[in-house]
């Protein structure tokens, strides 16, 4: 009777152990990037002023915000391979900084976006409504979007419902940390007129929110990101770097929310040289 139940057991384990490996393998990378094939890389080909990139590393003339491709620099290594993004500020300007590359996709949800973020600014100088952000997604053309950004020290959604999110992390809230790498984990669920959204901060769930950006532009697929240094144009000095981006497409909705998700292997095509990159 005992080698019975044993038998049992063990076989109900095996059907488990399938299940899972069959619902990991449905989670695969569309799309990647850790800065190893220069500017645009992976990234849309499209120069764009207001965005601007510097090949060399310094600022462009005229300008007090840039990003560049670096490798180890001022004792920040790269996550992943050799190289690196990194935006920085120099100074104030009117409007806010934008310096960032975008990427433009065609990706059903729901998705897992994760990514790499070490940032380097100084909190005392910085008023509570000033902001830095880390990612925007959006799931139309016309930039349906909400955001995530460090905004009076905290992490926090912006354009959301509620508007920064809701907070689901250890109470209280810490203080976003500055000079290490952070790793973020962000499920994206869109569906017509609804969606989700819900934030990993190195493994632990941090906000969630609605998405009610979708009512002005329904759909279900992610079709605009970006991620790096975009911030209020009155902070005058920060850097941001940026490291190991990847975009999976999920067989179905999550249904553990507390456990950080993750991708599976990669099927991302990168063409050569890039263009408009879409992942059908």
């Amino acid at each position: 009777m005992i080698r019975r139940n044993e038998a049992k057991l063990t076989a109900v384990l095996v059907c488990l152990l399938g299940l899972s490996f069959s619902f990991a393998a449905h989670a695969a990378v569309v799309w990647s990037s850790s800065f190893e094939t220069g500017s645009p890389g992976e990234f849309l080909d499209w120069d764009d002023p207001t965005h601007p990139f510097s090949a060399d590393g310094t600022m462009p003339a005229g300008r007090v915000s840039a990003w560049t491709i670096v490798g180890t620099e001022n004792g920040v290594s790269p996550t992943k391979g050799t190289h690196m993004y990194k935006g920085w500020i120099a100074g104030t300007q009117s409007d806010s900084h934008r310096a960032y590359p975008v990427l433009h996709v065609d990706v059903r949800t729901p998705v897992v976006n994760t990514f790499m973020v070490y940032l380097d600014a100084d909190y005392a100088t910085m008023r509570p409504e000033e902001w830095i952000h880390f990612g925007t997604w959006g799931n139309a053309e016309e930039w349906a979007v909400f955001t995530m950004s460090v905004r009076d020290r905290h992490l926090v959604f912006a354009h959301a419902d509620p508007f920064e999110g809701e907070y689901i992390g250890p109470q209280p809230q810490a203080t976003f940390p500055l000079r290490r790498w952070v790793r973020f984990t962000v499920y994206l669920q869109y569906e017509g007129s609804n969606g989700y959204a819900q934030v990993w901060q190195d493994g632990v769930p941090m906000l969630r929110a609605k998405l009610p950006q979708l009512g002005h532009a329904p759909g279900t697929n992610l079709q605009r990101a970006h991620w790096g240094m975009y911030a209020s144009g009155s902070i005058s000095k920060a850097v941001q770097y940026n490291d190991d981006i990847q975009i999976c497409t999920l067989s179905a909705k999550l249904t553990d929310l507390v456990t950080e998700p993750t991708c599976g292997a990669s099927t991302a095509k990168r063409p050569n040289p890039p263009t408009d990159l879409r992942v059908q």
